[in-house]
């Protein structure tokens, strides 16, 4: 099956590890499914994307990789996973 994109989404959300705030910053995501048809669930859906990790690149791999939520401008929270040292993530998850 091919991947289709299914939102795109831009804007300044906040990152935190556990209860601790590390940041807020710019995100550029792009939601993907996988076959034809209708818009599928969050579950369903796998996200990728970038973010602005200047001055806070040491504290996202101090705090571990499976611990940082990102929160959208629209309030959806993603669990996600850096995936480079310039900022490319991968979305593990989102949190209702």
């Amino acid at each position: 099956m091919t991947r289709r994109l299914v939102e795109s989404l831009s804007g300044v959300g906040v990152i935190h590890t556990g209860d601790t705030l590390l940041r807020k910053t710019p995100y550029k995501l792009s939601v993907w499914t996988e076959g034809p048809g209708g818009r599928e669930s969050n579950s369903d859906a796998t996200v990728d994307g970038h973010i602005d990790i200047t001055g806070i690149a040491e504290a996202l791999v101090l705090a571990g990789p499976d611990t940082l939520v990102l929160t959208l401008e629209d309030g959806r929270r993603l669990v996600i996973q850096l995936t480079s040292s310039g900022g490319s993530i991968v979305g593990r998850g989102w949190l209702p």
